[in-house]
């Protein structure tokens, strides 16, 4: 993703987003539910959840049907560019 394409993500960063494919990596824990979020605090969640969970199949869903879906690569990027940046005012 070039600096252009994520600037123009960030200009969204407001805008209602869903999270799909994140997975449990503990035996016998269900995988989380995920409310739709601000497409910030989805990435933040995203960037966050390698940690805890397997993102290797995720996919941040925001504005119409025509935008691109967000991946785990597309997520890092995005938050080494602007890190907290995505949850504030």
């Amino acid at each position: 993703m070039d600096r252009p394409a994520m600037a123009s993500v960030f200009r969204m960063r407001h805008e209602t987003a869903t999270v799909s494919g994140v997975r449990s990596t503990g035996q016998g824990q269900a995988d989380p539910v995920i409310s739709p979020r601000p497409l910030g605090e989805a990435i933040r969640f995203v960037a966050n959840a390698h940690l805890h969970y397997d993102i290797s199949a995720v996919a941040i869903i925001y504005g119409d049907a025509s935008t691109p879906r967000l991946g785990g690569l597309d997520v890092k990027s995005l938050w080494r560019e602007y890190g907290e940046s995505w949850t504030e005012g």
